[in-house]
């Protein structure tokens, strides 16, 4: 018996990692500052009351110092937890109350923990500085206090350098935000330190991806990109009051995402200023305010001109304003248009509605500069008369998932004008394309996974935990 005492009281001198209980904020902290690499520190359930300061402690790869809730959702953190440090994990934590998260440092993750109506500002930020930061499988929902306050309220704010931040961003369920007060209410944003109106050159190579967004209703920006060089990929948005916006920053990817319009009359897709960016393999259905949006640029630079913005194979259903082309700031009404983009192997489908005017507005008759139009279809609606777009009937068939899917029919290419072709490999699904490629977001397959769709695979999902 005293040769097993002794080997725990040597444990923390050799080096091997123990798990810590504690039951209040207080205890936390004391665990946290003697904590080493591979350490677990288990929160018990209850309440963990007062801001805390988690500092000058670093996990190492493959051994984190790791913050858990001892049952799902238990620990409820109800004030501000900030941690400054590498290696760090938490798990499972609520957070209720005033309860938000601050984090610093490189390779912090945080997965599985829940926001459900926190009366805080900003749930979770990221600061600049911090690198490979990772978000996953964790549900924010209920900001019921956006209500509250005049602006300032991100959810999910990452502030970055555009230096290789390299966060990730993916598996979460964001869910039931209502509308706030004004601008600064966006769901998640991806800001240059400083917010310059056109960032200068680097990349933060930030992945955000297969996240799921319901009633996302914060404010018209749901995601918004203010940095350079960012893959923003294969996340839903349904029912959503707002967009997916490249508001400052260039060569961002934009691919393999879903907007899902319902009955939200002011959901909208994808709105961009900037250059180089290239919006692929999107699914854009029912959508009330627009399918993809591009302001005119401003002479002070708050809208950089749209530039060199490569729209390719992208899948438009019902949507109204398809097409927005030069959309003005209320202070610049005539701002310069959008120039030297290319639009190929786009559907634009309409089997509903009275036929109406052609889906592409020039807004205030701003005419596109040095555009190319390739191998697009349209058809419900009269084209737009542009040598690129003809009006054929694109065969397709609806699914049980509720996507308009290609069939056998629909037509396809096999020669791209595109440089970008090394993007082409995959569609919407990750299904290969081949070298027959079929116009819009899917190739055509016998069968669609109904999977991609469900809310059930984003969040936090406690049977996991």
């Amino acid at each position: 018996m005293k040769k097993l005492l002794l080997f725990f009281l040597l444990l923390p001198c050799l080096g091997i990692s123990q798990n810590v209980n504690v039951s209040n904020a207080q205890e936390l902290v004391a665990a946290y500052k003697k904590a080493k690499p591979g350490d677990v520190i288990l929160l018990e359930d209850g309440s963990y009351e007062g801001a805390v300061l988690l500092d000058n402690v670093n996990g190492k790869k493959g051994a984190p110092v790791t913050l858990k809730s001892a049952g799902w959702a238990k620990a409820k953190i109800h004030s501000k937890i900030e941690i400054k440090g590498n290696f760090i994990h938490l798990e499972g934590l609520a957070f209720e109350a005033n309860g938000s998260l601050e984090l610093l440092g490189n390779s912090i993750k945080v997965s599985h923990c829940l926001w459900d109506d926190s009366k805080s500002k900003k749930w979770l930020r990221v600061q600049v500085g911090s690198t490979a930061t990772e978000i996953a499988h964790n549900t924010f929902q209920n900001k019921t206090y956006n209500s509250k306050y005049p602006k300032g309220c991100q959810l999910l704010q990452i502030v970055v350098s555009n230096k290789n931040e390299r966060h990730h961003i993916h598996h979460n369920l964001f869910k039931n935000i209502p509308e706030g007060s004004g601008n600064g209410f966006e769901t998640l944003q991806l800001i240059t330190h400083n917010n310059p109106f056109d960032p200068p050159p680097g990349a933060s190579n930030t992945v955000i991806e297969d996240n799921y967004f319901e009633r996302a209703n914060g404010e018209a920006e749901i995601i918004s990109i203010k940095s350079n060089g960012n893959f923003i990929r294969r996340n839903i948005f349904k029912n959503c009051k707002g967009s997916l916006v490249l508001r400052h920053g260039d060569n961002n990817i934009v691919s393999e995402n879903i907007f899902f319009g319902t009955d939200e009359p002011k959901s909208g897709g994808i709105r961009i200023q900037g250059s180089g960016h290239l919006v692929l393999n999107n699914y854009f259905q029912d959508l009330e305010a627009f399918g993809i949006g591009m302001m005119d640029g401003t002479p002070d630079d708050l809208y950089i001109r749209v530039s060199d913005v490569q729209l390719l194979f992208n899948t438009f259903i019902d949507c109204q304003n398809t097409l927005q082309i030069g959309i003005n700031h209320s202070k610049h009404p005539n701002g310069t248009p959008p120039m030297n983009c290319i639009v190929e192997g786009n559907v634009f489908f309409f089997d509903r509605g009275t036929p109406g005017n052609n889906f592409i507005e020039y807004v205030k008759g701003d005419r596109p500069v040095a555009w190319e139009w390739h191998n697009n279809l349209s058809f419900g609606r009269s084209n737009a008369k542009i040598s690129g777009i003809r009006n054929e009937n694109p065969q397709f068939k609806r699914s049980d998932n509720g996507l308009f899917s290609p069939s056998e029919n629909t037509p396809s290419t096999k020669r791209l004008a595109t440089d970008k072709t090394d993007l082409m490999e995959y569609d919407l699904l990750g299904k290969a394309r081949g070298k027959i490629k079929t116009l819009g977001a899917l190739q055509f397959s016998n069968g669609l996974p109904d999977t991609i769709l469900a809310e059930g695979n984003y969040g936090a999902n406690y049977s996991e935990y």
